[in-house]
């Protein structure tokens, strides 16, 4: 299984839904295509991951999910794949609890280690996974015009002219 914030995400929602069956209900899925988003074997849509989020800030905010523990002044970085949750004042990638002794939920403050910003954990994972997806899209997008245009250089010169 691979160790992802994609998977930490689904895995600490599953069980404060009450199993994978239940998150896989909630997310309107088959519990496979789950339990191959949790286990990294397929991507996870935006739109799922998001939801898994939200309900999991739920569980937290009603006591029925186990937020992280303190961090004990430990910077906060965020990674999905080569994308970094990034501070949206100044580009900063390191994070620390607003209230460095309480546990880091979803819908706890965290300040930017550089410039001071505030911004709320869930958000923070949020905007990272909508920057993660636009990254996607982007090197697809460089990678399809990378092989139309060595298509375009393997054609006969009298080809190209035409």
């Amino acid at each position: 299984m691979k160790d992802t914030l994609y998977t930490q995400t689904l895995a600490r929602a599953a069980e404060a839904e009450g199993g994978t069956a239940a998150l896989a209900g909630v997310l309107r899925v088959p519990e496979r295509t789950l339990e191959r988003w949790m286990s990294g074997r397929a991507q996870m849509p935006l739109r799922a991951f998001l939801k898994a989020l939200e309900r999991l800030t739920v569980h937290e905010a009603s006591g029925a999910a186990t937020p992280r523990p303190p961090m004990n002044g430990e910077p906060l970085a965020f990674r999905m794949g080569n994308v970094l949750a990034r501070c949206a004042r100044c580009d900063g990638a390191e994070f620390v609890p607003a209230d460095p002794k309480a546990p880091v939920k979803l819908t706890a403050a965290l300040l930017c280690r550089a410039c001071g910003e505030r911004v709320i954990h869930g958000n923070l994972i949020a905007q990272l996974a909508q920057d993660t997806v636009q990254h996607s899209h982007a090197m697809s997008a460089a990678r399809a015009k990378r092989q139309a245009a060595r298509q375009a250089a393997k054609k006969p010169a009298s080809v190209r002219e035409d």
